[in-house]
């Protein structure tokens, strides 16, 4: 009784898991997950990536950005979803591959001269020649024929008859094989990418050091600087550029387009350059007497610097600058409500005589709308430089030199499949009057017509 409980309690296990093994193999579950793919790569490149929550609430609206954020569709490609994703479609392939494997094997490994030529006589390609010789003088014919055709070859005597079998391209089954392989080897290496890995776009200011955490190093930007061509275009621009480790300068390398820098996994791109508009290299102030209205100073006030105004008490000071000045009533916080230079704004500390007076926001485009009541002198932005950054994509991609090994084993493997065929004849010798008979059949796996004709030349070479 207990036998037949335990027996039916295995029959049980083996059924679920069979039904496991089936589920996590079928073709099924492979067009599913290469959908939710496609449909997860077409989100992340309709919805930009990586920008800030104020970004996406002002090009989408809150609501919007709430199911954004909730599914991840900002960081699609390091999301959770998608790694699971390309995890399941790993699993699927690996689980095809178990599934398949010893099939393929046994028809790359099995040397078959168990047969009789009647099973010689069913092969499509087969046929009788009557060979005006002793079976072994047969079988030495057979043997230099498929040599020539760079057949490797088994034989075996028996009592009664010669059995041959002959086979070349067996690598041709692999083909497809290699192929899968080559596949999952890419899908754990873009697990690998899109769990650990990161990438990201960061301006980057000369003498500027940024702290990279995911090395645990700094790198800086000495100089930067732009090529052009007669005609004024853009030819080129370059940043050098040298790596802080432990407190040391251990690297430096100057960059260009396709020309990354690459320190500890981590990758630098000169991707781009432009000014920063969320702070200055220098604000252009001019002073006027309030009485006559007579310039008293234009002065180029570099950015966070206290500076003397000759001639004058004044020392003045550039603190901060907005280049889209606003002010929530609210909260009452002054905010740069874009990146543009739609209300451009500095704030200046103005002392006199010694004493902080006054700390405005002057406005390049309302000039004196907010007079100092307790300076002699109006204040006016009449100009202001930003300070131009260079634009790096930094990149950290554990999974790259797996995708590359897959990659190069999948153009092999598609060589294979392609151009490699598995042809196999089998040959039966068997006695006749003063002569031999001469049974070849074959198959192939691919190229049907090709091989055809090498068994019609195999046959004239008799």
């Amino acid at each position: 009784m207990e036998t037949l409980v335990q027996t039916e309690v295995n029959t049980r296990q083996r059924g679920v898991l069979s039904k496991v093994y089936d589920f996590f193999s079928s073709v099924k579950l492979a067009v599913v997950v290469f959908f939710l793919l496609a449909a997860g790569s077409i989100s992340g490149t309709l919805i930009e990536q990586g920008l800030s929550p104020q970004e996406y609430i002002a090009n989408h609206g809150e609501k919007w950005y709430y199911w954004i954020n909730l599914l991840s569709l900002n960081n699609v490609y390091h999301s959770w979803w998608f790694s699971v994703l390309l995890a399941l479609l790993a699993l699927n392939l690996a689980v095809c591959l178990s599934k398949r494997l010893p099939t393929i094997w046994k028809a790359y490994y099995v040397v078959d001269t168990d047969f009789t030529h009647n099973l010689v006589q069913n092969f499509k390609n087969n046929t009788v020649i009557q060979y005006p010789s002793g079976m072994e003088e047969a079988r030495g014919k057979v043997v230099d024929i498929l040599k020539g055709k760079k057949y490797k070859i088994w034989t075996e005597n028996n009592p009664n008859d010669i059995t041959i079998f002959a086979a070349k391209g067996r690598i041709g089954r692999l083909g497809s094989t290699i192929g899968h392989i080559s596949i999952f080897i890419i899908l754990i290496g873009a697990v690998l990418s899109s769990a650990i890995g990161f990438r990201g776009f960061y301006p980057f200011y000369e003498g500027e050091s940024v702290f990279i955490p995911e090395g645990n190093f700094y790198v800086m930007v000495e100089k930067f600087w732009i090529d052009y061509y007669e005609n004024g275009g853009v030819k080129d621009y370059f940043s050098k550029m040298s790596v802080i480790d432990n407190g040391k300068k251990v690297f430096t390398k100057t960059i260009q387009v396709n020309d990354p820098l690459q320190y500890k996994g981590v990758w630098f791109y000169q991707s781009s350059y432009g000014q920063a508009w969320d702070r200055l290299d220098k604000a252009f102030i001019r002073i006027t007497d309030k009485k006559s209205g007579r310039v008293v100073a234009d002065e180029a006030l570099d950015f966070r610097k206290e500076k003397l105004i000759a001639g004058t008490d004044l020392r003045l000071n550039a603190t901060n600058f907005l280049s889209d000045f606003a002010y929530d009533s609210e909260s009452k916080q002054i905010y740069a409500k874009s990146g543009e230079q739609n209300n451009p704004a500095v704030e200046l500390e103005i002392y006199e005589g010694g004493e902080l007076i006054a700390k405005p926001w002057i406005f390049y485009n309302y000039p004196n709308m907010f007079p100092i009541e307790k300076s002699k002198y109006n204040f006016i932005l009449s100009g202001y430089i930003a300070p131009q950054y260079s634009g790096l994509q930094i990149a950290k991609d554990p999974g790259v030199n797996l995708v590359w090994v897959g990659s190069f084993t999948l153009m092999g493997g598609l060589f294979i499949s392609f151009f490699i065929f598995h042809r196999r004849i089998w040959i039966k010798i068997l006695p006749s009057e003063r002569s031999s008979l001469v049974y070849i059949g074959g198959l192939t796996n691919k190229d049907t017509i090709g091989f055809e004709k090498e068994m019609k030349s195999i046959i004239g070479s008799f």
